[in-house]
């Protein structure tokens, strides 16, 4: 059965994630080119928007400068009302371990350490205690208990994802950015991935920025935007009950990606 989060959002005045006027160009040799061209983004505390579009649009981009890992070339990132220009990099990266979860295709995980030891990392690099109940309770919910102990490479692709998502959300980010969650898994489990990061919304009341090429998974979404030469096509958007894989696969037929 396909989770898909039907309930309105609880909005707030103030989004969690607010982006103004995005730019960003890379280098290709002498010639910059642009990736972000003027993006524009509001989520609210309770929402999951998703944002598709063909690869080398710049979703991945837009992830980073959010996340403060790239900074953008001018523009505003606003994560709960903090201006990331107006941090310096330790205060990026403090926003980040403490408020943003982040997901990613590729797990990320540490190599050396267990599946249970990945979870409770946040906690120690941000020089904190473990909240061993948090993490114990995120196993069991991921249904991971079974892989506590076991490295990276004794464990499936899907496995150490739904460990990377257990490691992403156990400090209860106010926002999560998940950049192709299911990319790496099959099917079954890419929906139970959807229904584990639908669930942890609700429960946390955390914002989310979904980038996936999956129209079931964008599906799953309040809000799905499409993303085309660097911008963001707001016109374009579904959002509510117009959100199903059909419209989805729609729109993209529509626009041409």
């Amino acid at each position: 059965m396909l989770y898909t989060l039907r309930r309105p959002p609880v909005t707030s005045e103030e989004p969690v994630l607010r982006v103004r006027n995005l730019h960003k160009a890379h280098a290709l040799g002498a010639t910059p080119i642009e990736v972000l061209r003027g993006v524009e983004l509001d989520i609210h505390a309770g929402e999951m928007c998703a944002i598709m579009g063909p690869s080398g649009v710049g979703k991945s981009t837009l992830l980073s400068c959010v996340a403060g890992l790239e900074s953008p070339d001018r523009g505003e990132v606003r994560v709960l009302g903090e201006d990331m220009a107006a941090l310096d990099e330790h205060g990026r990266t403090l926003l980040r371990r403490r408020r943003i979860g982040i997901v990613y295709q590729f797990f990320n995980l540490v190599p050396t350490l267990t599946g249970y030891e990945n979870i409770v990392l946040p906690y120690l690099i941000d020089g904190a205690a473990p909240d061993h109940d948090a993490a114990s309770r995120m196993l069991d919910r991921v249904g991971m208990r079974a892989r506590a102990e076991h490295l990276p490479s004794q464990m499936s692709g899907g496995e150490m994802q739904l460990i990377s998502i257990a490691r992403a959300l156990v400090r209860r980010p106010a926002l999560v950015l998940a950049d192709e969650p299911t990319g790496n898994v099959n099917v079954a489990t890419g929906r139970r991935i959807m229904a584990l990061l639908a669930d942890a919304l609700q429960e946390a009341g955390s914002a989310m920025l979904l980038v996936t090429h999956n129209a079931e998974d964008a599906a799953r979404a309040h809000r799905v935007v499409f993303m085309r030469d660097g911008l963001l096509l707001h016109d374009a958007a579904l959002a509510g009950p117009a959100v199903t894989s059909a419209a989805v696969h729609d729109r993209l037929k529509e626009l041409g990606i």
